[in-house]
């Protein structure tokens, strides 16, 4: 058989395997591209631009989106090596970047002035402020952080204000009259100074596009539109490609439903699933041949996303030679499996094995913690991806801030950390107190500065239940049992009004505990917090340091080893899942994501003593579901 070639040009058949030529030789008209983690996907928007291109398709007439700038240039460059020249006028970008070019473009039709400013999260956040500080508030309404959350939700679920309120936000449903008060109060601010914040780029494309005679010239220019990453879509994103393929109709969209884990960001793997209802006739391809990982890592994916009940059914194949079963560590608890994971990453950078090629992952932050303590005392460089060191985060600072002074009563950073989240104490209190700090010896003397500066009724009492907590920490037993008073002084109800994510800073707070009740002085435990801050051995730099990442963060990365810890029941699914069937399979899809990031090697550990206190003795839901003919089973 003579292999295609377009005018001389690229040996499509020669380069691409049978299922991947296959589509990029027949994706006309709607196309769902179900792409399997490793299967090349890149490569096939990459070589179906350039065939489009060589058909004779102008640059101009295609839409490329995906869901990063970088991730768009990449491809770009692809394109142009393969071409031999730059596709000059071809669309490509985000979501965003491409709504912002449209918007400056015929924005005026919905008289948008085309100069408007974009804000970023810190503006967006600081003009909310201002309005909400215009309005009578109450105790307990959420701050200016979470109200821009609830809007950008609104906006790119595509649903009310009041329903996104109810259902994910319902802590705050006796304000919803309030938001959106202030709702329309922001959206009358942005016009009035010609602004946009980012969720009102997709909001105005989409009423653009909507427009009846401007929404089909941009439909009608667009003859072919190629998506990324369409599992990670929302709502708003997907009636926006809809309006854009209106006239021509051929879109090819490429994701993967197993690995659609981004619902908390308004993501929605309903796109995928309902993508040839949305576009009757629409052709469905697979892609499923593995480039990456071993059969016995793919086998074992497998076995868990197949217990998912919302799913394209899809079985992963391995071009690779066999390898080594997916090995699966039982451990007493989160120390042990620290130690046993640290020991064995030390093992494997002697045999030779780079940092860089290793990768640990966890469900949830806190998971992570015990683990950064034992790699630093190896020595062994590591950076978090996406985040920050757990002793960095400001709730465990906040905890650490008490025993700092009881250690230190003139440590003026932990007194105004201590007094920024002390309800009662405002800005003009602790600037009359810290002049004081710098000259007392102990805690007792700042009662006599609280005489002598004959402060208001409600500060002085909050310092004195302050001082009276701070004395209860100091004549207790054991940290834990002082991190236990700190919570239960109001630090408790303080973190779900400052965070949304209150219940994994919970999880936080009692590993916290659990790592201080290995130290049986506090000068020790204040002094392993604060090398854990700032001396990490050798800097990130000066080497390939190996990665500890969320899953969340780490997907579309690879390793030649991956270690998954912390696979526990009642940790891994997240614990408010185990009651919503949609959560629980999301949640089987981000362990899924974890698995096909690895290989060659893949360790999945689990304790069976939760914390310093309760004993499950249990691996998690997701281990239960694997045969045990599939992995190797170990004990530490």
């Amino acid at each position: 058989m003579t292999h295609l070639k377009l005018s001389e040009g690229i040996d499509y058949e020669k380069v691409l395997n049978e299922e991947q030529f296959c589509i990029v030789k027949e994706a006309e008209g709607p196309c769902l591209i179900l792409a399997g983690p490793g299967s090349g996907k890149t490569r096939v928007l990459v070589y179906r631009v350039c065939w489009l291109i060589e058909k004779g398709i102008p640059p101009s007439s295609i839409l490329l989106v995906t869901f990063t700038n970088k991730a768009a240039r990449e491809m770009i460059t692809r394109v142009e090596r393969q071409l031999g020249s730059y596709p000059s006028g071809l669309w490509s970008g985000t979501f965003h970047h491409i709504a912002n070019v449209l918007l400056r473009r015929y924005g005026q039709v919905l008289s948008i002035h085309p100069t408007y400013t974009i804000i970023d999260e810190e503006d967006t956040i600081s003009v909310l402020k201002k309005i909400v500080g215009e309005i009578n508030t109450m105790e307990g309404f959420p701050n200016p952080a979470d109200i821009k959350k609830i809007f950008s939700l609104s906006v790119n679920t595509a649903e009310g204000l009041k329903d996104v309120v109810n259902t994910r936000f319902p802590a705050y449903s006796s304000f919803i009259h309030r938001l959106e008060t202030i709702w329309n109060n922001y959206q009358k601010t942005k016009r009035k100074l010609n602004l946009m914040d980012y969720d009102d780029l997709l909001l105005f494309c989409y009423k653009l596009l909507k427009n009846e005679s401007t929404g089909e010239k941009i439909s009608r220019n667009f003859r072919y539109i190629l998506v990324d990453e369409y599992h990670d879509t929302n709502k708003l994103q997907s009636l926006i490609l809809y309006q854009l393929a209106k006239v021509n109709r051929n879109i090819m969209v490429v994701g993967d439903d197993a690995q659609s884990i981004y619902s908390f960001r308004g993501a929605t793997v309903n796109n995928i699933m309902e993508f040839t209802r949305i576009y009757p006739g629409a052709k469905v391809f697979y892609l499923d041949i593995n480039y990456r990982s071993t059969p016995q890592i793919l086998d074992f994916a497998n076995k868990s996303i197949a217990n998912n009940y919302v799913k394209y059914p899809k079985t992963l194949k391995s071009v690779r030679e066999t390898g080594v079963k997916p090995v699966v560590v039982k451990c007493y608890s989160p120390k042990d499996e620290a130690l046993f994971v640290s020991q064995r990453v030390a093992q494997l950078l002697n045999s030779g094995i780079s940092p860089k090629d290793i990768g640990i992952l966890f469900r949830s932050r806190y998971q992570a913690a015990e683990l950064e303590i034992y790699l630093s005392k190896l020595k062994i460089p590591y950076i978090i991806r996406g985040g920050l060191r757990f002793f960095e985060q400001a709730h465990i600072k906040d905890i650490m801030a008490y025993f700092r002074v009881i250690e230190n009563v003139k440590d003026e950073i932990a007194w105004r950390r201590i007094f920024t989240h002390t309800e009662g104490i405002g800005s003009g209190t602790v600037n009359r107190l810290m002049p004081y700090i710098s000259v007392i010896n102990s805690i007792n003397e700042i009662i006599e500065v609280i005489e002598k500066e004959k402060l208001n009724i409600k500060a002085s009492s909050r310092l004195r239940a302050l001082l009276s907590l701070l004395k209860k920490i100091q004549d207790v037993k054991n940290i834990p049992e002082g991190i236990k008073l700190i919570m239960d002084s109001g630090y408790t109800e303080y973190l779900p009004k400052k965070y949304k994510d209150a219940d994994d800073r919970y999880q936080d707070i009692e590993m916290l505990k659990e790592i201080a009740s290995t130290y049986s002085t506090l000068a020790d435990f204040i002094s392993e917090a604060s090398l854990q801050e700032y001396s990490k051995g050798e800097h990130p730099e000066k080497s390939s340091p190996l990665v500890l990442s969320t899953i969340h963060q780490a997907k579309g990365l690879e390793w030649k080893i991956v270690f998954i810890i912390g696979v526990s029941d009642k940790h891994f699914p997240h614990p408010s899942s185990c009651k919503d069937i949609q959560a629980l399979e999301e949640e089987r899809r981000v362990f899924y994501v974890a698995i096909t990031r690895a290989k060659e090697d893949l360790y999945i550990t689990y304790f069976t003593r939760d914390f310093y206190r309760t004993f499950t003795g249990k691996k998690s839901l997701f281990l239960e579901e694997i045969p045990e003919y599939l992995y190797e089973k170990w004990n530490f």
